[in-house]
């Protein structure tokens, strides 16, 4: 038997898919059925670390109390996949080529993020995140553990109802030493043009261990600008002009700077993040364990990652050049954070329609495809790292 293994496995009776390091510890839990979520990840602390035994399992990823919790709210654990849209259309009304849409059938509701109901069209993260997607193909070696998943529009109609551009979507998970790879690919098979945005949401626990706090934990994403929300929100209303290029994206006040590590405070740097400086090499997608397997793949990539000073661990999230935005996001109540890769802001669609510069809309034309990869990883923390005065804490 390989080091790496792909596994079968059911849990309150769904069909789920394990990536397994048989040495090293790692895990991955993917559930197909639902969104093909990876809701769980297991990592083990890399050598040098100060405060946790080197191959210790950490959680980077915790598992929901029951599966059921993914089902009713797919955009709250794991790794949702955010498509053909992240974050919001309002009322699920929005503009493509000169024409007006609503998302779902015209006489379904349309419903907002923790107004779930039965039947309803959500109008937020797009609609692949619970849909169940066929596992294609599967390998494992003494290298790696990799699983492809693929969904079609055109075996899920209800997804055209008020989104009529065929699609196709591929993730594939790799579990390596460098840690967990989420590539994700989208293709046009239709006769017309394919409109969409795409993120990913992945849900990162504190602290990195038994001992510590969230509180504890220092936040870093290496980003100049942030998203210039209040501008853009009274351009589309007519309140305001339309931003300028330089307009549309603001530098960030120094009590939101997170280029130098500050404590993490619930809701006080949620936002999106724009302009990270790029990684230059492979360090931190894995650390030295998975440098080698991870040059020439990260580098160039932006980079976020949360420090847990208590434990001596850094968990870290890479998102290749297509993802020109950061999202940070404390869900309240919560010992999380998230880091979320995407391509454009919220309500992407009449972002562009409206002419709103980096709107970020990807548009395939027909037999065209668009592909981009984030990567996780554990790193040992820095010793005696110092961090930015918080001006909350």
């Amino acid at each position: 038997m390989s080091r790496y293994v792909v596994e079968d496995t059911s849990r309150e009776g769904e069909a789920l898919v394990v990536l397994r390091d048989t040495a090293g510890g790692a895990v991955a839990q993917l559930w197909p059925g639902c969104g093909n979520n990876c809701f769980s990840l297991t990592l083990p602390a890399p050598a040098g670390s100060d405060a946790t035994r080197a191959g210790e399992p950490v959680t980077v990823i915790q598992d929901p109390p029951q599966l059921d919790e993914i089902r009713r709210r797919p955009s709250w654990w794991g790794i949702p996949l955010l498509f053909p849209f992240p974050g919001v259309i309002p009322k699920g009304e929005y503009r493509f080529e000169g024409k007006q849409y609503r998302l779902g059938r015209p006489e379904q509701p349309i419903i907002s993020e923790g107004h779930e109901t039965p039947g309803a069209r959500r109008d937020y993260h797009g609609f692949v995140m619970d849909l169940p997607w066929k596992v294609v193909s599967r390998e494992a070696d003494d290298h790696g553990a990799t699983v492809t998943s693929r969904l079609n529009s055109w075996e899920h109609p209800e997804t055209m109802e008020g989104f009529p551009f065929p699609f196709g979507v591929e993730a594939t998970y790799r579990l390596d030493a460098a840690g967990l790879r989420l590539h994700f690919r989208a293709s046009n098979p239709g006769p017309g043009r394919l409109p969409f945005g795409f993120g990913a949401h992945p849900f990162f626990k504190l602290p990195l261990g038994e001992r510590g706090s969230a509180a504890e934990c220092l936040v870093c994403i290496p980003a100049a600008n942030r998203y210039n929300a209040q501008a853009i929100r009274a351009a589309m209303n007519g309140t305001g002009p339309m931003p300028s290029p330089d307009e549309a994206k603001v530098p960030v006040p120094p009590e939101l700077d997170l280029r130098a590590p500050r404590p993490f405070v619930e809701k006080t740097f949620n936002g999106m993040f724009n302009d990270l400086a790029p990684v230059a090499d492979a360090h931190g997608a894995g650390g030295a364990a998975g440098a080698a397997g991870a040059a020439g793949e990260s580098a160039g990539a932006a980079e976020a990652f949360v420090r847990d000073p208590t434990n001596g661990l850094e968990t870290v999230m890479r998102a290749s050049r297509e993802f020109p935005n950061v999202v940070l996001w404390s869900p309240p109540g919560r010992s999380e954070l998230c880091f979320e890769p995407w391509t454009c802001p919220s309500n992407v669609f009449n972002l562009a329609a409206h002419g709103v510069p980096h709107n970020g809309l990807v548009v395939l034309e027909p037999g065209e495809s668009w592909s981009a990869t984030m990567w996780i990883s554990l790193r040992s923390a820095p010793s005696e790292a110092p961090a930015a005065r918080s001006e909350q804490g």
